[in-house]
């Protein structure tokens, strides 16, 4: 589990074969970079933004099933899906965002 308050977090990399992870921004933001993680079983992020932002980068192809609510605020999935993974992401936002994208091209 991270959480952050009043702060923030960078890039943070799930290990190989990861299957639960939560994260809570209260105030803050915080970054997963998911590019070239394989989840294991089943993988379920649950990601909540109480005026704050949970960012996350996935690989194009990922295919993610997005649930949760929404406050005040947005859940955005911009990566096309695929032949990659599923990744369950449950986003709980207040007055604040989830967002999915893919990596940026150099």
């Amino acid at each position: 589990m991270n959480i952050v308050v009043f702060g923030s977090f960078g890039n943070r990399v799930l290990p190989k074969g990861w299957m639960k992870e939560t994260t809570i921004a209260l105030l803050g933001s915080a970054d997963f970079d998911l590019t070239g993680v394989e989840p294991g079983a089943n993988p379920r992020l649950t990601a909540a933004a109480i005026l704050g932002s949970v960012n996350i980068i996935a690989d194009e192809g990922t295919n993610i099933d997005l649930s949760g609510f929404s406050l005040f605020g947005s859940r955005n999935v911009k990566v096309a899906g695929g032949d990659g993974p599923t990744i369950h992401l449950r986003g709980i936002v207040i007055l604040g965002s989830v967002n999915v994208k893919a990596p940026q091209r150099t």
